[in-house]
């Protein structure tokens, strides 16, 4: 699927995409094992956390949502449901009427049903969880009326409209109450009293009890409570090296005929092995300890590319994935936009992406791909490479060159510049920018950080500058999530702390707006604004440079996240 969690809003970051390819047995010879390279830990399988895209991706094999994406056709699809929803609009609200899979159970054989719906939405509204990013997503969702002659039969009630109801009323994992509530504590809860956001039911003596429960950490290493509608189990994770998922020896959607194409599973078996050095996992790439390397670096998916072209097949579609620039707005040395509009005229944009991305990746004025013609600002100019202009704004913005550097009333103008310490892209670009700064006298310090550490200090505004990767897709525009003022702290994303009262009526303006002409239009003023005030300067959107063993077929490449369809490989026909 796309996505569980939007991970920034403007497209919604997720994953694991769909397959065309029929399911094959599990048991059979052909069910291969499958393994692919990742940088970093999931962090946490829990369904309603999913801290990171590779969450995300595990997550994808375990549980199933409503509604899918089918990566090539880049249209969304049913998977746990029937069919689409039907979408009805009467007065103020929105109503989305759906059927579950009729073939659709639970590992332990009983039918997925309506409430089991009622009961996620439940779990991702109830207070005292790390739901915040799905309770974000859901947010729009009133109440579910169920159907009483047909208990796979249910209508989302939803407040007001938007364009995207239909699309993220299917993108959130159902959840098994059996293995996720077994004491039955939110039964008596209404759904309507957690979704008003009712403060009183915190106090509630079952809500209580759940949460305890429920955040007991050990619960969501334990593959026995790990376990929901998708066809693969967890078999094992070590921390930082590897997470392992098997092929059920029995899942619901195997005896369908004909296979859908979302409901494909062929490998018995994926590993994913957690090697953060780029150096170290191309070498096993090339030894066969790996089948799957993606998002490679730039130099080593051109070198592998001509030096071991008969092993490996090779892939680079464009994607919805912008490297960016971020800057933390409330730090007191940047709150002028002119003092980060000076910062972002010390990026050398083409040298960075001949030096990481050898000419593949794109540039672009805002977060919006230009690939989306319609609604892409290209009325914007791209910022040019202006050291001596950097130097005059930040004059104009109070500061003065002196021997020692630059002041403003006393303070000093000096920036730490946080990333990941095991990206290789991430260094070059964070090296050649402390060297353009260095030529106007502006020191950088840089700071490479172990991921877990960063993402804290992000989440509690401890950096000055820091090097951001922002996932997106071209099917929804709500930036919310990365930019609203509602965003900011432990249970958002909006890390650059941007934002205020009017950007914020105009983030939930183009949420709220049906009109695709108005929506555009609203956009451009967005992408105007971000271009002006610079939360972050936007350095290239990345290809998804990929690179997988021949012994495989059906990888069936694309630019949304991950860049490819996992389920849908096979083992490549032998070569005479």
């Amino acid at each position: 699927m796309l996505r569980f969690a939007v991970i920034w809003g403007l497209l919604s970051g997720i994953l694991g995409l769909t397959a065309c390819s029929p399911s094959s047995s599990p048991h059979s010879a052909s069910a291969p094992t499958v393994r692919v390279c990742w940088p970093r830990d999931p962090e946490s399988l829990n369904p309603v956390t999913l801290p990171n895209a590779y969450a995300v991706q595990a997550n994808n094999l375990l549980y199933q949502s409503l509604l899918t994406v089918d990566g090539p056709t880049r249209r969304h699809v049913p998977w746990l449901a029937a069919d689409l929803p039907a979408v009805e609009h009467r007065d103020s609200l929105t109503f989305l009427h759906y059927r579950l899979h009729p073939q659709a159970t639970w590992d332990n054989g009983t039918p997925i049903l309506a409430q089991d719906v009622v009961f996620t939405l439940k779990v991702l509204n109830c207070p005292g969880l790390p739901n915040e990013s799905l309770r974000g997503l859901v947010s729009f969702i009133r109440d579910v009326q169920t159907d009483a002659a047909d208990p796979r039969r249910f209508t989302l009630v939803c407040r007001g409209y938007a364009p995207e109801y239909r699309d993220n009323s299917g993108e959130f994992p159902i959840l098994p109450a059996y293995l996720v509530d077994p004491q039955a504590r939110l039964r008596s809860v209404p759904l309507q009293q957690l979704t008003q956001a009712d403060s009183s039911v915190a106090s509630v003596a079952a809500v209580q009890t759940f949460q305890q429960e429920f955040n007991q950490a050990a619960r969501w290493r334990d593959p026995r409570t790990l376990r929901g509608s998708g066809p693969y189990q967890l078999a094992g994770w070590q921390a930082g090296q590897q997470v392992t998922f098997v092929r059920k020896p029995r899942w619901w959607a195997d005896g369908l005929k004909p296979a859908t194409p979302a409901l494909t599973a062929n490998p018995g078996r994926i590993e994913f092995h957690v090697v953060p050095n780029p150096a170290t996992a191309l070498l096993a790439l090339r030894r066969g300890e790996l089948d799957v390397y993606p998002n490679m670096p730039g130099p080593d998916f051109a070198r592998l590319k001509t030096s071991d072209s008969s092993s490996f097949r090779f892939y680079s579609p464009a994607s919805y994935r912008v490297v960016v620039l971020e800057m933390n707005v409330q730090q007191p040395a940047l709150r002028d936009a002119r003092t980060r509009q000076a910062l972002a005229l010390l990026v050398d944009y083409d040298r960075l992406l001949r030096a990481t991305q050898y000419g593949q990746g794109q540039r672009t004025t805002g977060l919006i791909s230009p690939r989306e013609k319609w609604v892409y600002h290209d009325s914007l100019p791209l910022r040019p490479y202006a050291p001596a202009e950097a130097a005059t704004l930040l004059q104009r913005a109070g500061w003065q060159r002196g021997p020692d550097g630059w002041r403003r009333a006393g303070q000093p103008l000096t920036l730490r510049l946080f990333y990941s310490a095991s990206d290789r892209t991430y260094a070059t670009v964070a090296l050649l920018f402390q060297q353009s700064a260095r030529q106007i006298g502006l020191p950088v310090t840089l700071h490479p950080t172990e991921a877990g550490q960063l993402s804290e200090l992000r989440r509690n505004g401890e950096f000055d500058l820091s090097l951001r990767t922002l996932y997106g897709n071209p099917f929804a525009y709500d930036l919310r999530p990365l930019l609203h003022t509602g965003s900011i702290g432990s249970g958002g994303a909006n890390r650059s702390r941007f934002g205020n009262a009017a950007s914020d009526r105009l983030l939930e303006t183009i949420y709220a707006t049906e009109d695709s002409v108005s929506k555009a239009r609203l956009l451009r003023r967005l992408q105007t604004l971000l271009y002006q005030e610079v939360p972050f300067t936007p350095l290239f959107f990345e290809p998804n440079r990929l690179a997988v063993s021949r012994r495989f077929a059906h990888v069936r490449p694309s630019g949304l996240e991950p860049g490819y369809d996992l389920p849908s490989f096979t083992l490549a026909p032998a070569q005479p």
